[in-house]
C-alpha cells in the first residue's frame, strides 16, 4: 500500500486538493468577524477602498449587503469589466478560476468558501448528481435568495452572542444547494449502473482512512490511494461504503473521540485534539450532528 508521503506527493499536482479555509487568507483579519465550518467559511467583510488580484483555490461566492458603484472587475480573464452592484449581487468565483477586483468606496459583503470537493459531496449527497462545474452570472446579477441566505448569517456572525457552528454549518449547507441549483452546469444524475471501487482499492483506501483519520486528508490524496482520477472518485467510493469519504471520515474520528469519552479518562479537548478535530467546539458540533449527542452529554449519561 501506499504510505502517506506517496499519496500526498501524488495529491500535491491536484489544483483543488487544498482543503484549508485559503479565503482567510485573501481577506485580512481586520475585514471583520468570520467562522469556519464543515462545509466551508463565511466572513463578515467590510473593507476599505482597495483592490485585489487572487487565484481561487475554493469556491469563493460574494453576496453585497451594501450598495456599490464602479467596481472594476475580471474573472478567468484580462477584460477588466467596470458595474454597479445593487444590494444582493452576487459574484460567483469558483476554485481554480483567476479575478481581480478594484473599488473606490468602503464596501460590505458576505462572502461564503466552499473546497470543490467539499460542493462535490454535498452535489451526491443531497442532489445526486454528479459533474458539477459552477457558471459565474454576469457582474451586477442580483440573486435575493442568497441575499436572504447570507444576512441570516451575517446577523449570526455581528451578533453578541458566540456564533453558533450548527447553525452557520446549517445555512452554508443551504447556500451550497442553492448555488448548485442556480449557478451549475454540466450536471447529470450518477447512473445506476456505475461500478464502485475494485475490491483492492477500496481494501486501500479503507486502510488508508483507518491509519490516517486522525489527520487532514485530502480527495486527491484517497485517489492516489485507489488509483483513479480525483474527478471519479467522489462517486466511486459512495458507491462502494454508501456515504462520501468526508461522512466516512466523520464517523471514523467521532467513533474513536466516542471510546475515550466513555473511557473517561481524558479531557474533552484533549480528545478533540486526538481524534483530528480542530477543537472542543468542533468536536461537540460534529457529535452533535451526527450522533445526536454533545460529548458531555455521551460520557455522562453513560
Amino acid at each position: 500500500m501506499r504510505n502517506a508521503e506517496e499519496a500526498r506527493a501524488r495529491a500535491d499536482d491536484v489544483d483543488w486538493a487544498r482543503a484549508d479555509r485559503y479565503v482567510f487568507d485573501i481577506i485580512p483579519e481586520s475585514a471583520g468577524p468570520r467562522k469556519t465550518t464543515l462545509r466551508g467559511s463565511v466572513i463578515h467583510s467590510i473593507r476599505s477602498p482597495g483592490s485585489q488580484t487572487f487565484l481561487a483555490r475554493e469556491h469563493a461566492v460574494a453576496i453585497v449587503l451594501s450598495p456599490a458603484s464602479k467596481l472594476r472587475a475580471s474573472l478567468g480573464s484580462d477584460r477588466i469589466t467596470e458595474y454597479d452592484a445593487p444590494l444582493g449581487s452576487i459574484i460567483v468565483n469558483p476554485a481554480a478560476v483567476d479575478s481581480s477586483l478594484a473599488w473606490t468606496e468602503t464596501r460590505k459583503n458576505l462572502v461564503v468558501a466552499i473546497p470543490p470537493e467539499t460542493l462535490s459531496e454535498l452535489a451526491l449527497q443531497e442532489l445526486d448528481l454528479a459533474n458539477v462545474e459552477l457558471r459565474p452570472p454576469a457582474f451586477g446579477t442580483i440573486d435575493l435568495r442568497a441575499l436572504d441566505i447570507a444576512q441570516r448569517i451575517s446577523a449570526e456572525l455581528t451578533g453578541k452572542a458566540t456564533p453558533n457552528e450548527l447553525y452557520l454549518d446549517s445555512l452554508v449547507t443551504l447556500f451550497g444547494v442553492h448555488l448548485l441549483r442556480t449557478y451549475a452546469s454540466r450536471m447529470r444524475q450518477i447512473p445506476s449502473s456505475r461500478g464502485g471501487l475494485s475490491a483492492k482499492s477500496a481494501r486501500r483506501v479503507e486502510e488508508y482512512l483507518r491509519e490516517n483519520f486522525t489527520q487532514k486528508i485530502h480527495v486527491a490524496e484517497l485517489a492516489a490511494v485507489a488509483g483513479i482520477s480525483p474527478n471519479h472518485f467522489i462517486l466511486r467510493f459512495a458507491k462502494t461504503f454508501g456515504m462520501p469519504p468526508h461522512r466516512y471520515l466523520i464517523n471514523l474520528r467521532l467513533d474513536f473521540a466516542e471510546k475515550l469519552l466513555i473511557d473517561g479518562e481524558i479531557a474533552i479537548a484533549e480528545i478533540a485534539y486526538m481524534a483530528g478535530f480542530s477543537d472542543q467546539s468542533h468536536l461537540a458540533t460534529t457529535m452533535k450532528r451526527y450522533r445526536g449527542k454533545t460529548p458531555t452529554e455521551l460520557r455522562f449519561t453513560r
